[in-house]
C-alpha cells in the first residue's frame, strides 16, 4: 500500500473517530434501596438495656434488626477489683446479647473512634455483624478512686473545667485511661450517631416519677441513668441525620417495680433468659429478689399512645411526630396521596406524645407539650389547611416540679370546645375548656382531685356538654363525667382482679355509650368496660394480650363496617395486632409489620379502616381494612410515600 493511500486511510479513520458514538438506549438507574432499621441504645451500665428495655431489644435482635449499644460507664461500682469486675460485667453483656440473638457467644473486639484522639472498645458478634457493643467506661457513679458522682459532675459542668479518666476493664482492647469532659462525652456520643447512623434511638428516664424511688435521694433512679440520657440528648441534637430524625424510645428503669407490670408470660421468659446469661457473671446481681422484678416488667416512659393521626376538613388525613428536635408532618389528599415528612424545627423540645384532635368543623387542631412538662403547645390548621408558623403556649396547671405533669389527652365537646385533660404535678387530673368555640381562648384549670394518679388520660365528649375523664392509679381506674361547668367526683372502674398496668383508652362507640380499654398486670390482659348512654356500666369483658408494652389504641369505624370498636396493639417485635370484638370468641389478628410504638387508626367515611404506624427504618407506613365476609381484611403495610423528606415552615 502506498504511503498516501496510507495517510488517506489514516484521516478517514481519524474522522470517524471524532464523529459523535452513535445513540444510545438510556441506562436505567437501579431503583433506591428501601431503608434499613438501625437501631442504638445509650445506657448508664451493662445490664440497664437488658433489664429495662426487654422485650423490645430482645425480639428486634431475634429479627435480624442492626443493633448497636452504647454504654457509658464500666459499671464498677466500688469493689475491690474494679478492673475484673467491669470485664466480667461486660462479658456478661456479651453472653446476653449472644443468647438474645440465638448466636454462638464469639466476639471480634476491636477499639472504635470517638472523637479527638480518643478511641472505646467496639465488640462485633461474628455470627452478625450487625450487632455491636461500645464500651467508652466512663467512672461509675459509686467509684470512689475518681471521686463519686463522675458522670453526674461532669454532665453538670457546663464550663468544661473538669476532666475524668475513662476506666480500664481487665482485658479490656483500650489500654490506656481516655480523658473526657463535658463536651468530649458529647462529641464522642454524637461521632457514635453519625457513625452508625440509627432510626430509633433508645434512652433511659430522666426524668423519673418522683413518688418512687425514694432511696435514690434527689434524683429517684441512678443518677447514672439520668445525667446519661440528658447528655445523649444533646448529643443527638448534634447529630446530623441522613433523612428522618430518629425516633426517640425512652424507658423507665428502676421504679417499674413500684407499679403493676403488664407483660405476657412469655415476655417475661424472654427478658428472664436474656437476664440469666448476664446474671451468670455478675456476683452482685441475681435473678430473684427485686431483679427478677425489673426483668417482669417494662414501661416506656412517654409512650406515644395513638392519636397522633387525624382526617381533615377535606377529607385528607394529618400526622406528625416528633423526631429528636424535629417536628414530622406527613400529609394525605382525600383522594389518597401521601406527601412529607416536612420537617421544621420545634419552638422548644418537646414531649413525643403528640395529639391530632378533629372538631366537629373538621380543623384538627395540634396539642403537644415541652419538655419539661411545664407548657402545653397547640395550634390550629386554618380553613384553608395551612398551618399557622406559631404556636399557642398554654402554661400547665402548677406545682412544685412540672416535670412530674403528665402529657395531655384532648377531645371536642358536642359543644365544639376543645377540651384537655392531664395528671398535675400534684398527682391528680386537671382539665381545662374552651371559653368558645374555635377561639383557643380558655378557661382556667379545673382539678379533678384523685391521688396517686399515673401518666396518660383519656377523654372522650359525653351528652349535654360534658365529657368523660379516664385515669388510673395503682389499683384502679377512675372515671369523672365532668359537666360543661364544675367539677365531677371520681367513682371507680371495676375492671376484675386485675391492676392496671398502663393508661387507659376510652372512645366512644356508634351507639353513643362509652368504651374504655386498659391493659392489666395478669399477662397483659386487655380488659373493657362500657359505659351505657344511660350512664350505667354493663358486665366487663377481657381479652389476653398478644404480648409487648405500650397503651392500646381504640376506634370507632364508620357505619359499613359490622364492628363497633376497633382495638389496636402492638407486640415486643413490633408486629401490629387488631381485635373486632372483646369476650368469649374475640382473638387478635396479626397484621405484621415492624412499627414502633403504638400506631395511629382513622375511620374513613367509606368505612375502611386506616392504620398509621411509623416503621422502625423511618418510614411512614399504612395498612387499610376493609368489611370482609366476617371481619375486616387488610391489605398489608406498605409506604406511605417515598419522596425524600422537605422543609416548610408552616409545619413548625
Amino acid at each position: 500500500m502506498s504511503r498516501a493511500v496510507a495517510l488517506v486511510i489514516a484521516a478517514v479513520a481519524v474522522l470517524a473517530s471524532c464523529q459523535a458514538p452513535p445513540p444510545r438506549e438510556p441506562v436505567p438507574r437501579p431503583p433506591e434501596p428501601p431503608p434499613e432499621a438501625r437501631y442504638v441504645q445509650v445506657v448508664a451500665h451493662p445490664d440497664d438495656d437488658i433489664l429495662f428495655m426487654n422485650p423490645d431489644l430482645a425480639e428486634g435482635l431475634r429479627a435480624g434488626r442492626p443493633n448497636t449499644a452504647i454504654y457509658l460507664t464500666g459499671g464498677e461500682s466500688d469493689v475491690a477489683e474494679p478492673a475484673r469486675y467491669s470485664a466480667e460485667r461486660q462479658e456478661g453483656t456479651r453472653a446476653s446479647y449472644a443468647q438474645m440473638a440465638a448466636a454462638p457467644n464469639d466476639w471480634l473486639r476491636s477499639t472504635i473512634p470517638v472523637g479527638e484522639g480518643r478511641v472505646a472498645e467496639l465488640n462485633t458478634l461474628r455470627a452478625d455483624p450487625e450487632i455491636k457493643l461500645v464500651f467508652l467506661n466512663l467512672p461509675d457513679d459509686a467509684n470512689t478512686r475518681f471521686g463519686e458522682h463522675a458522670l453526674t459532675r461532669l454532665a453538670r459542668d457546663r464550663q468544661g473545667s473538669l476532666t475524668v479518666n475513662s476506666t480500664v476493664p481487665l482485658n479490656g482492647t483500650v489500654q490506656h485511661p481516655q480523658p473526657y469532659d463535658r463536651r468530649a462525652v458529647v462529641d464522642a456520643l454524637t461521632t457514635l450517631f453519625d457513625t452508625f447512623r440509627p432510626t430509633v434511638v433508645r434512652l433511659q428516664d430522666d426524668q423519673p416519677d418522683q413518688r418512687y424511688q425514694r432511696d435514690w435521694v434527689g434524683v429517684h433512679n441512678h443518677p447514672d441513668h439520668v445525667e446519661g440520657a440528658e447528655l445523649t440528648k444533646e448529643a443527638l441534637g448534634a447529630h446530623r441525620a441522613d433523612g428522618l430524625p430518629p425516633t426517640v424510645l425512652t424507658y423507665r428503669d428502676y421504679n417499674v417495680a413500684d407499679v403493676p407490670g403488664g407483660l405476657s408470660d412469655q415476655d417475661k421468659r424472654t427478658t428472664r433468659d436474656a437476664f440469666a446469661a448476664y446474671s451468670a457473671h455478675d456476683v452482685l446481681t441475681s435473678t430473684g429478689d427485686v431483679y427478677g422484678t425489673w426483668s417482669d416488667r417494662s414501661a416506656y416512659r412517654w409512650p406515644r399512645r395513638g392519636a397522633w393521626a387525624v382526617q381533615d376538613a377535606r377529607g385528607g388525613v394529618q400526622a406528625f411526630s416528633v423526631q429528636a428536635r424535629s417536628l414530622a408532618h406527613w400529609t394525605r389528599t382525600a383522594e389518597g396521596a401521601w406527601r412529607g415528612p416536612e420537617l421544621a424545627p420545634v419552638p422548644e423540645p418537646m414531649r413525643p406524645q403528640l395529639s391530632v384532635l378533629g372538631e366537629g368543623r373538621g380543623q384538627p387542631v395540634l396539642v403537644g407539650q415541652s419538655e419539661d412538662g411545664s407548657r402545653l403547645l397547640v395550634k390550629r390548621q386554618d380553613r384553608m389547611g395551612v398551618w399557622p408558623p406559631q404556636w399557642q403556649v398554654l402554661d400547665t396547671p402548677p406545682g412544685t416540679d412540672p416535670t412530674q405533669t403528665g402529657p395531655p389527652a384532648g377531645t371536642v365537646d358536642d359543644d365544639g370546645r376543645l377540651v384537655l385533660a392531664l395528671k398535675n404535678a400534684a398527682g391528680g387530673v386537671s382539665v381545662r375548656r374552651e371559653s368558645t368555640p374555635g377561639t383557643l381562648q380558655w378557661q382556667p384549670w379545673t382539678d379533678l382531685g384523685g391521688t396517686d394518679i399515673q401518666d396518660g388520660t383519656s377523654v372522650v365528649p359525653g351528652q349535654d356538654g360534658a365529657v368523660h375523664v379516664f385515669a388510673t392509679d395503682r389499683a384502679r381506674v377512675l372515671h369523672w363525667a365532668v359537666p360543661r361547668a364544675g367539677a365531677a367526683r371520681a367513682e371507680d372502674v371495676p375492671i376484675g382482679p386485675g391492676k392496671p398496668a398502663g393508661a387507659p383508652v376510652a372512645e366512644q362507640a356508634r351507639d353513643g355509650g362509652v368504651r374504655v380499654l386498659v391493659r392489666t398486670d395478669r399477662g397483659g390482659e386487655f380488659v373493657e368496660r362500657s359505659l351505657t348512654p344511660q350512664g350505667r356500666w354493663d358486665a366487663q369483658h377481657a381479652l389476653p394480650g398478644p404480648g409487648g408494652i405500650g397503651d392500646p389504641v381504640l376506634t370507632a369505624p364508620g357505619p359499613h363496617t359490622r364492628a363497633d370498636l376497633i382495638r389496636v396493639t402492638r407486640d415486643g417485635a413490633g408486629s401490629v395486632h387488631v381485635a373486632e370484638r372483646i369476650g368469649p370468641r374475640a382473638h387478635w389478628s396479626d397484621l405484621g409489620g415492624a412499627v414502633t410504638d403504638q400506631p395511629a387508626a382513622v375511620a374513613e367515611p367509606d368505612g375502611t379502616i386506616t392504620l398509621i404506624g411509623l416503621g422502625d427504618d423511618g418510614r411512614l407506613l399504612v395498612n387499610t381494612g376493609s368489611q370482609g365476609a366476617s371481619e375486616l381484611a387488610f391489605t398489608g403495610w406498605h409506604p406511605a410515600v417515598t419522596a425524600p423528606p422537605g422543609s416548610v415552615e408552616q409545619a413548625g
